[in-house]
């Protein structure tokens, strides 16, 4: 199976200065603006028409850029070789009125804080097209501290890697001034987001009003042995009482069993009753052969999920290299995958990502950014 998109590089001049327009996908990843191509349009066109129904910004084509080619598996098509042809556009229009029920936002960055965007949070594959763009602009990123090193590796110092933090607490025993700390923590280091039992989201959501910080939550958790009905319901009140997004367990005993309808069923009814929120997938991986990761990860791409992420970290085992390497090589470049479960200290935490984590679950969370190591677990 073939596919063909096109997007581009949107930029504007701004006081002297050049902005860039990125937008966060449901993946919450920041990216460029892109789309499939309609029978009957030009490559231009189809890059011009998703920035605009994805942004509502007009622009107008400078250059080409760069065509990129990659292979990405979809459930329903299997190997899809998709080819993505970028171009450098100039915006004719400034409003941003992001289509939300494709993306989850959209903003102009100057373009320094654009760049190191896209290197902590956004897809490996977009950094080249970005860096032709800023030459084609005369621009410089040199003093940037997401530049690539002579053996073309990006590093990330510690806030590029709290961005992808969700701080954690889900030990039994929670006190409201542990869930405090937590907040101010989260807000201090500038962490992704918290990740807290259902009980106490609306008092974190108070907490973190306007910080930026979002709120996570988890259901079905954490044996995911609950009804589907009740895992519906869970999402439904978490959402309203202010979370942002959902930590889901799956149904483990389904997948065990060979009653994938249900499994995928299982799933749905959450991404539905989350409705715009995204919503994760925790595998339990420690409980899992290489096939069921596999199966596991495709199923819930397919249900509509956002990321899947290793563990509770309250089974057996926690995120393992293996298991993420193998989760994002099934699910691909375009979904999330989440590491949790074990992971206490810098080291760990960047071999994660290397595997293919866009996401960090974590308790030990300041002692990662600051150079510790952490003890105990959720």
């Amino acid at each position: 199976m073939k596919e063909v998109s096109a997007g581009g590089v949107v930029y504007r001049r701004r006081e002297g200065s050049v902005e860039i327009l990125l937008i966060e996908d449901r993946y919450s990843r920041w990216t460029l603006p892109k789309g499939k191509k309609e029978p009957d349009e030009t490559i231009k066109e189809t890059a011009l028409r998703e920035i605009l129904e994805e942004t509502g910004v007009r622009g107008r084509v400078e250059s080409p850029l760069e065509t990129i080619q990659y292979t990405y598996f979809d459930p329903d098509r299997k190997d899809v070789f998709k080819t993505v042809h970028y171009f450098l556009v100039r915006a004719e229009s400034d409003e941003v009125t992001p289509q939300w029920a494709e993306i989850t936002s959209a903003d102009w960055f100057p373009f320094r804080e654009a760049w190191k965007l896209q290197c902590r949070e956004g897809y490996d594959n977009n950094r080249s097209v970005l860096d032709n763009a800023y030459r084609r602009l005369g621009l410089s990123v040199e003093d940037s501290d997401s530049i690539p090193s002579q053996e073309g590796v990006f590093s990330m110092n510690h806030a590029s890697l709290a961005s992808m933090i969700d701080h954690t607490l889900l030990k039994p025993g929670t006190t409201s001034e542990q869930i405090d700390k937590l907040c101010r923590e989260a807000v201090e280091h500038r962490f992704a987001a918290v990740c807290i039992n259902p009980d106490w989201v609306a008092r974190a959501a108070e907490r973190l009003k306007g910080t930026g910080v979002k709120v996570a939550t988890v259901v079905g958790f954490p044996l995911g042995a609950t009804t589907r009905e009740v895992k519906a319901f869970e999402t439904r009140q978490a959402i309203q009482n202010g979370a942002s997004e959902i930590d889901m367990v799956m149904n483990i005993d389904a997948l065990k069993s060979g009653d994938l309808d249900y499994f995928r069923q299982d799933i749905e009814e959450v991404v539905q009753a989350a409705e715009k929120a995204p919503v994760k997938v925790i595998l339990e991986t420690g409980l899992l052969n290489q096939e069921e990761i596999r199966v596991a990860s495709e199923k819930a791409k397919a249900a509509g999920a956002h990321f899947v992420k290793t563990s509770t970290g309250f089974g057996q085992g926690g995120a393992t290299e293996e298991a993420v390497r193998l989760m994002r090589e099934t699910v691909g470049p375009d979904m999330g995958v989440k590491a949790s479960g074990g992971i206490r200290d810098r080291e760990t935490a960047d071999k994660m990502v290397a595997a293919g984590a866009n996401r960090i679950g974590a308790s030990a969370s300041v002692a990662i950014v600051t150079g510790g190591k952490g003890t105990g677990s959720y």
